[in-house]
């Protein structure tokens, strides 16, 4: 073996080694040298190095003594959560969500903004809301980390390639902001950052499913931990499931997919086809709970479309927990159970259908982990 080749594993080695104790001291901080030595098996002059490191760059701190009987306290460690700040998108096809955050989701601020109309204006609207978050954010030692983008379509390496329902499909949303701030921009489906956000704050589990119900249907998968995308990014296209043979056209190209039946938007189309006048999710909530027989009628054929789909994601992946996010829980409280109830599968006794905890924010925490992992983690992504 050449001496280069040895230099090069030697700091890969180190470069996992260093992953591996910072990940260990943000999943279980306050955590000691010798704690970490124990949990990854390295050496306790190994560890001391790396954490030197770490303290060196501000990544970790001191915090003081364990409360040990016995011999010397050991000092504990803890991640320095506030070492820097994140920017979070959630750009829908009416609304723009923003949020501020240190790396772990913490002190966020929340700002949303109605979508511009025209999509060739939106990068530079970014930008102008950006930079204004980005001026009264506090000093921190890295200032801002990244920049991460929800977009509700399919994206692969950044790039968005299908956004139905937006005029900025075209667009490139990434390279302006990344020559205007200078920092990564990430740039990825909402759905699986959904999933992210969910899996990191709220579920203890390796195999979830994430089904986020807008004016489309996406689901963000995690399968032995890890974020499921596909070989192209369209993994997760539950909305593009065929139901209905030869059914209503959609703009994938296909006829009769889930989300021309079962999204927020059909669902409001059609009940306004209905009423002659336009229905949002406020006026649908309104005419639900006045027992107007045409919502009712349309909520119940929604339990009906949605449980054959899950039926479907059940036999597929055989998930440890499903989790749905639709602003009609907030009308119907119990419809995870009345869609379980629909289940006649025998798989279902293995699997969790529950709301969402984090409902919208889910998309924006999501985002922050992905940031988080491209920061800290950057031989791992």
């Amino acid at each position: 073996m050449s001496n280069s080749i040895l230099t090069g594993n030697q700091e890969l080695i180190r470069d996992i080694n260093t992953q591996s104790v910072i990940r260990t001291i943000v999943e279980n901080g306050p955590i000691s040298r010798a704690a970490i030595s124990t949990r990854l098996g390295l050496t306790k002059a190994t560890v001391s190095a790396i954490v030197q490191v770490l303290l060196d760059r501000h990544l970790i701190r001191e915090i003081g003594s364990d409360d040990t009987k016995k011999g010397r306290k050991p000092i504990l460690l803890q991640f320095c959560k506030d070492c820097g700040h994140v920017i979070s998108l959630d750009l829908s096809t009416e609304t723009v969500t923003l949020m501020t955050a240190n790396l772990c989701g913490e002190n966020c601020s929340i700002r949303q903004f109605s979508a511009p109309e025209d999509g060739s204006s939106v990068t530079d609207f970014l930008i102008t809301h950006i930079q204004e978050a980005v001026d009264h954010l506090p000093e921190s030692p890295y200032g801002l980390l990244g920049i991460a983008i929800g977009i509700h379509g399919v994206v692969h390496h950044n790039r968005i390639i299908f956004l139905p329902y937006s005029s900025y499909e075209n667009t490139d949303l990434v390279t302006p902001l990344q020559e205007h701030f200078h920092v990564p921009v990430l740039m990825e489906n909402e759905a699986n950052l959904s999933v992210l956000g969910e899996w990191a704050h709220c579920h203890n589990t390796n195999e979830m499913l994430y089904i986020s119900i807008h004016s489309g249907i996406g689901v963000g998968i995690i399968m032995r931990n890890q974020l499921v995308k596909g070989k192209n990014g369209y993994a997760g296209e539950f909305g593009h499931s065929i139901i209905e043979i030869d059914g209503r056209p959609c703009p994938c190209g296909n006829r009769g997919c889930l989300e021309q039946y079962a999204s927020e938007r059909a669902l409001f189309a059609e009940l306004s086809a209905i009423k002659g006048y336009p229905v949002t999710s406020e006026v649908f909530g309104s005419l639900y709970h006045e027992n107007d027989p045409d919502a009712l009628a349309l909520m119940d054929r929604f339990i009906r479309y949605i449980s054959i789909g899950i039926n479907n994601l059940l036999n597929t992946f055989n998930p440890d927990i499903i989790v749905l996010n639709s602003v009609l829980n907030m009308y119907r409280p119990a419809l995870c159970e009345d869609i379980t109830g629909h289940l006649h599968n025998t798989m279902k006794k293995y699997c969790h259908l529950v709301p969402s905890t984090l409902q919208d924010t889910a998309v924006l925490l999501g985002g922050v982990r992905l940031i988080h992992n491209q920061f800290l983690y950057p031989n791992q992504l």
